[in-house]
Formats: structure tokens, C-alpha cells, sequence
């Protein structure tokens, strides 16, 4: 092999590293986006149960709001939106999954 033929192997072999390693960032941040959402309905869910039970709301129809509301939210935004999620945001999709149970709020 010439020191040309080794330089261009290099270069290839630096390419496909380069290349492996932008997948890896995209897997990371997938990665990360489904744990931060994972997280995120577990704890708006619990918040959200304690708050609706709290006020009185019925146990059994507080999960089901609660669990609805916390799985249409991770559809809609991504990771970065639900980390700054307002209640004026969150409000609209709650009366939609409370409408859907048969409840107004």
C-alpha cells in the first residue's frame, strides 16, 4: 500500500466515524425526548389527580382526564415545548379530555 492509499483509507474511515457519530446525536435527543415525555405524564398526571381531587373532582373520572390530557399533550409538543407548557396551553387540551369523559369544567 502506498502513503496515499493508507491517507485515503483515513479519510474514509474518518468520514464513516463522523457520519456514526451524527446518528448517535440523533438517537441521543430521540433518547432524550422520550424519557423527558415518559417523565412528564407521570408527573402531570399525579399533579394533576391531586389538584382535580383536591377541588372534589370524582376519583374515578380524575384519572381518566388526567391520563388523557397528559398523553395529548406529549403528542402535540416536543420535549423543549412541554418544559415551558403554561396552563393557558395546557387549559384547552384538559376540556377536551374532560368533554370527552363526560365532564365540563
Amino acid at each position: 500500500m502506498t502513503a496515499f492509499s493508507s491517507r485515503t483509507i483515513l479519510v474514509l474511515v474518518a468520514a464513516a466515524a463522523l457520519a456514526g457519530c451524527s446518528e448517535g446525536e440523533s438517537r441521543m435527543q430521540k433518547g432524550f425526548e422520550d424519557g423527558f415525555k415518559t417523565q412528564f405524564v407521570e408527573k402531570f398526571d399525579s399533579s394533576c389527580r391531586a389538584a382535580a381531587e383536591g377541588a372534589g373532582a370524582p376519583t374515578g373520572m380524575v384519572a381518566e382526564v388526567c391520563k388523557c390530557a397528559a398523553d395529548e399533550l406529549v403528542k402535540k409538543y416536543s420535549a423543549s415545548e412541554l418544559m415551558s407548557l403554561s396552563p393557558e396551553t395546557a387549559t384547552p387540551v384538559m376540556k377536551s379530555c374532560a368533554a370527552k369523559s363526560g365532564l365540563t369544567l
